[in-house]
């Protein structure tokens, strides 16, 4: 408790500090948790997200990429069931060995897979990965709509390396977007 007097006026004045110690008195620390410290300008309330989680505008650009890649490896499984199971599919920003290949004036590649490894007792070790490069992917693509293209033709590109197939048995809509 602290008391203020005011000698003039002849009154006291006094008022609570549940608060603890100062942060700036000696061996003090912070009297409010960061949440009760946070800006209230002009009694609006504290300051939050703009969007909710949940809504479309607040998801970032790699996870609209990733939502592209699951929504085309879907698809894939469900042209060709059984075979496409046991395959992992992740999104990688860019290749390991980018700087090497642009000095060389080499495309980047946009994808990559490597097939399942057997093990000594003749299971699976290790599962088939077809990895997606998200950069070069976006960086060929002027609209939104291309890059949902682009991604699913890559995607059949490394399914159809995987398997040793040609890439147009994999999908019937194979090669719409890069006209190769």
């Amino acid at each position: 408790m602290m008391q203020f007097n005011a000698q003039e006026s002849g009154f006291t004045v006094s008022f609570n500090d549940d608060a603890g110690p100062r942060a700036d008195a000696p061996g003090g620390s912070p009297g409010r948790p960061f949440a009760q410290r946070r800006r209230n300008r002009h009694g609006r309330g504290l300051r939050g997200p703009l969007l909710l989680p949940g809504l479309p505008g607040a998801r970032s650009r790699s996870e609209k990429f990733e939502d592209l890649v699951v929504d085309s490896a879907e698809r894939l499984r469900e042209l060709w069931v059984g075979v496409l199971e046991n395959v992992e599919y992740l999104v990688e920003e860019v290749p390991d060995n980018l700087e090497a290949l642009v000095a060389s004036g080499a495309q980047a590649p946009l994808g990559k897979y490597s097939p399942a490894v057997k093990g000594t007792s003749g299971t699976t070790a290790e599962q088939a990965v077809i990895v997606i490069y998200r950069h070069p992917v976006e960086a060929l693509c002027d609209a939104p709509w291309q890059v949902r293209e682009l991604v699913h033709e890559v995607l059949i590109e490394q399914v159809a390396g995987l398997l040793n197939i040609d890439p147009d048995t994999v999908d019937p809509l194979f090669r719409r977007f890069r006209g190769h």
